[in-house]
């Protein structure tokens, strides 16, 4: 266990990185013991945005002249919006002339660049290089005030207030912890903000006042020849107000890729605050180290699969690798695995594609988890075809409503086919009775009158062959006798006999 003894009702609550993808977790390890006095204490990895360590993060503080870390981001994102530029000139005037204009001492009318009020205002500690690139870069200080508080806002701070742009004491003005390092974390993205908040020593040009002159940084974390000098830190800020003093800082360590915020808070001396500050940046890269407790490609576990061609299963590995920030005395054996099968009570169906999802792993150490992947297809199953479709015919065989929409087929099929057989005879009969018809009328012409019996028939001739084709729908009232029809077809042949009187 970590062990840690913190003065002033201080409960630590340690905390993990968890899987590249940000889920935090309790740490539990066995990193070497920190003393510390500061009531308010946290370690974020910024790369991983983790927190490491965790003590009254919500306790309200009076930020002093850390609200220069705030106002220094937004004077520089003034930059990349296009208000303002590094080698703008700016004069300075008798209305952001402040008596605490820093070590150097600026002038009313001397005229500097933008960059050097940067420098100036976060090095030097001069409000009246603060005020002066605020009138610049967004109109007055009261509107960059405005700013700092849209930012917290932005970055989900609900226990912020800013009310100046120095960090002059104000009753209404305070913050916590927690809320500074979730907007340190997003200024660190800002390549202007970490130029200068990381600066150990700046040179301000010559001006139309004096020459040129040298900052150098006033963190204690950052000097050489502090006692509380830590080769890592790159940038940080010290701040005193009644209720304590706070540090914050940035430190980076290539060897162990990790980048840290750590914030103390309510220290009763700057000498307490540094101190602590210098001890957690020690600790935190000498007690932990990155882990990979699942390698890539790794094979977990066997997936069963129907259909599949060649192979009746599929291996399941990581999605990718998992590493985790651990306190050097956890090692990656040391964790149990849950495997979750999505389809565990039956084969998956063939074809699967290579990284195809087929479950998820987590990754739990004395009972805490501590990260998640997805398992994965190693390589693509491909789907026997024929077997496929011969499972589909048998299986679809078998279906209700398959069998019952087959039968309502079949019948509306019998039904359609002795319709058609009754519609055909009654079509060829009443063809053959009209041809009948035709040869009776051309017979009986050719006998009366001597006409080719291949001439057309006449009108009428035409209308009784037509009542003939609609007897069925006549009642027998119209002018045309259908009786003659009945005639017509009773009429005996008379092929090859002559009419005796036509002979005379």
């Amino acid at each position: 266990m970590i062990r840690m003894k913190i003065i002033k009702n201080c409960l630590p609550v340690l905390l993990a990185l968890v899987l590249l993808c940000g889920l935090l977790v309790p740490c539990v390890g066995a990193a070497d013991a920190v003393e510390l006095v500061s009531p308010s204490v946290i370690v974020t990895e910024l790369t991983s945005d983790t927190t490491l360590l965790s003590s009254a993060p919500a306790r309200r503080l009076n930020p002093g002249s850390i609200v220069k870390v705030i106002s220094l981001y937004m004077l520089c994102c003034a930059c990349f919006e296009g208000s303002a530029e590094l080698r703008d000139k700016v004069t300075i005037t008798e209305s952001v002339l402040h008596e605490d204009s820093g070590f150097l001492g600026l002038k009313a009318e001397e005229v500097l660049k933008y960059e050097d009020l940067l420098y100036l205002m976060f090095m030097d500690y001069s409000e009246t290089a603060a005020y002066a690139a605020a009138v610049h870069a967004v109109g007055s200080a009261e509107a960059l005030v405005d700013r700092m508080n849209a930012f917290a806002g932005e970055c989900g701070c609900e226990n912020t207030v800013f009310t100046n742009i120095t960090g002059a004491y104000d009753e209404a003005q305070h913050t916590t912890g927690e809320d500074l390092v979730r907007m340190i974390r997003v200024a660190a993205q800002n390549s202007l903000f970490m130029q200068v908040f990381s600066a150990r020593t700046y040179t301000v040009g010559d001006t139309n006042m004096a020459i040129s002159r040298v900052l150098v940084t006033s963190n204690q974390l950052q000097r050489s020849g502090s006692q509380y000098f830590c080769p890592e830190c790159t940038g940080g800020r010290f701040g005193g107000i009644s209720d304590g003093y706070t540090t914050i800082s940035l430190s980076q360590s290539e060897e162990s890729d990790m980048t840290l915020i750590v914030l103390v808070s309510g220290a009763l001396t700057m000498d307490e605050s540094y101190a602590d500050a210098s001890a957690l940046i020690r600790w935190t890269f000498d007690g932990f180290s990155w882990q990979t407790i699942v390698e890539a490609g790794e094979n977990i576990t066997q997936v069963s699969v129907d259909l599949g061609r060649d192979t009746d299963h599929v291996v399941a590995v990581p999605a990718h690798a998992v590493s985790v920030m651990l306190d050097n005395d956890i090692h990656p054996e040391d964790f149990q695995r849950e495997i979750v099968i999505y389809a565990a009570d039956r084969p998956i169906q063939a074809p699967v594609d290579k990284g195809q999802l087929l479950g998820e792993m987590h990754l739990m150490y004395r009972g805490t988890e501590y990260a998640s992947v997805d398992l994965v297809a190693a390589k693509p199953v491909e789907l026997m075809r024929m077997e496929y479709l011969k499972r589909l015919i048998a299986d679809t065989a078998k279906s209700k409503g398959v069998i019952t929409l087959l039968t309502v087929l079949v019948v509306l099929l019998a039904a359609y086919l002795v319709y058609a057989l009754t519609y055909r005879a009654y079509r060829i009969g009443k063809k053959g009775r009209n041809a009948v018809i035709k040869k009776r009328l051309r017979e009986r012409r050719r006998l009366d009158g001597g006409i080719s019996a291949v001439e057309e028939p006449t009108a009428d001739e035409a209308q009784i062959i037509d009542i003939a084709d609609h007897m069925e729908a006549d009642d027998g009232t119209g002018e045309e006798d259908p009786t003659i029809l009945d005639d017509l077809l009773q009429e005996p042949e008379k092929e090859g006999k002559e009419d005796p009187e036509r002979e005379e």
